[in-house]
């Protein structure tokens, strides 16, 4: 039993090694996790890590928007002075079939929210018939009423899309899902649900949200997410409000679940998370503000570049703010939770400096491949796409930069391509050895 014990613990070593070679993309990731991240909260990003057939990067982003449906009321605000606003998160997962999309969410769901799920059963039980509402943790295949019915009744949500892609197309023709999608923008933005005048309602009713996580995954191809499809959920918008995770793979673990008492470490955190958030307010510490305040003019410089390009992604820039401010909080809360401090409303320089960094990191990783994605042919990335986008993003990079960031181990095939490019007019190198844009 111990040996096959040690085997197992070997081969999921070795795992994720062999994750972690030859490619920076691969490896950087861990290390930044661990960076930003409270420990607590990354040794469970690193646990799961080894059990989920997914990137960590998407592991990490799960996790996170699992946590706003253990709020119950908490909100974040900008100063001590301030009501604040419901803490809501999005995240959209593109990728090819067989990369972990929907198990990296439904892992997270069992280890963070099943415990909570199973407390609200009881008591739904032990109610009887006086009980006239019950609150939902999980809410998937729903319509914008269903929604409606849920929040009303006070639910902070984990919400999973599966075949997201799908159902963007579909909502063309189907007001049902139309309807779904027009509801969640709005609860994005304001943390707030004015419900629709039906037949048997007697007025519309304003809903502030509890909290909610939203999980969103699509295969990319021709039958689910075209690139014609994302340039349009960019160009009206949806996908400004989602943190993008974007076509990234790993070795499949070994090990399918985690051990009995990590099982219960994450639901006595998940628990403690739960009894620190309810119906608090947290609020950016004055180093923090200072922080948010030169965030938000490199924010506005951007913002503006891009609104007079006309580029449609200048939505995405100002919804960072809000993001940037609802990270913080959830980082905050799970530091509170490490140092077993409730009381503690305060955010503090170095979390937000966190939230950003995430932020910063996804843009550079993830979003900027879905924008080449949205604008290729065919959908399929060639490597003289990859150089461009990166060429067109970095004023001047080194050889060696372009090469950290692409792939390692296609390193004379990166430096052929830019060759070629510079040959065709489209790229320059200068004395120093930096490439830029002609």
């Amino acid at each position: 039993m111990n040996k096959m014990k040690e085997t197992e613990e070997k081969a999921a070593t070795i795992s994720s090694e062999n994750c972690n070679i030859g490619n920076t993309s691969e490896l950087y990731p861990d290390s930044f996790w661990k960076e930003v991240l409270p420990s607590l909260l990354y040794e469970i990003v690193k646990a799961l890590n080894e059990i989920v057939h997914a990137h960590i990067d998407s592991i990490a982003l799960s996790v996170l928007c699992a946590l706003p449906a253990l709020c119950s009321g908490a909100k974040v605000a900008q100063s001590k002075e301030n009501e604040g606003r419901s803490i809501i998160l999005f995240m959209a997962l593109f990728a090819p079939s067989g990369v972990g999309k929907t198990s990296a969410a439904m892992i997270v769901r069992k280890y963070f929210l099943n415990w909570l799920d199973r407390e609200l059963s009881k008591i739904d039980e032990s109610g009887g018939d006086e009980i006239k509402t019950y609150q939902d943790v999980f809410l998937d295949a729903a319509s914008a009423e269903g929604l409606e019915n849920s929040l009303d009744n006070k639910s902070a949500l984990h919400v999973v899309l599966d075949e997201f892609g799908k159902l963007y197309r579909s909502s063309k023709n189907d007001t049902v899902k139309a309807n779904l999608i027009r509801a969640l923008m709005q609860i994005f933005d304001s943390g707030t649900m004015v419900t629709r005048k039906l037949k048997d309602t007697k007025r519309s009713k304003h809903i502030v949200v509890q909290g909610m996580g939203l999980f969103a995954a699509s295969t990319i191809g021709s039958s689910n997410l075209t690139p014609s499809d994302m340039r349009e959920m960019i160009a009206d918008g949806l996908l400004n409000r989602f943190l993008v995770i974007f076509g990234k793979h790993k070795p499949i673990p070994l090990r399918q679940e985690l051990k009995r008492e990590q099982t219960a470490s994450i639901e006595s955190f998940a628990r403690k998370f739960h009894e620190f958030a309810e119906e608090k307010v947290f609020y950016l510490g004055n180093e923090a503000c200072e922080i948010y305040m030169n965030y938000h003019t490199d924010i506005n410089k951007r913002y503006r570049h891009k609104y007079y390009v006309q580029d449609d992604t200048a939505g995405f820039e100002v919804r960072l703010l809000t993001i940037s401010q609802r990270i913080a909080a959830l980082l905050h809360l799970c530091t509170n939770v490490e140092n077993n401090t409730p009381d503690c409303f305060e955010i503090n320089a170095v979390t937000m400096n966190s939230a950003i960094k995430i932020l910063d990191y996804l843009d550079e990783h993830h979003f900027q491949e879905i924008l080449a994605y949205a604008h290729s042919k065919n959908g399929r990335l060639s490597l003289e796409d990859r150089v461009k986008n990166q060429l067109q993003r970095h004023q001047k990079s080194s050889l060696r930069d372009i090469i950290r960031r692409l792939s390692p181990h296609r390193k004379d095939e990166i430096k052929s391509v830019l060759d070629g490019l510079i040959h065709q007019n489209w790229a320059n190198c200068d004395s120093e050895g930096f490439y830029s844009k002609s």
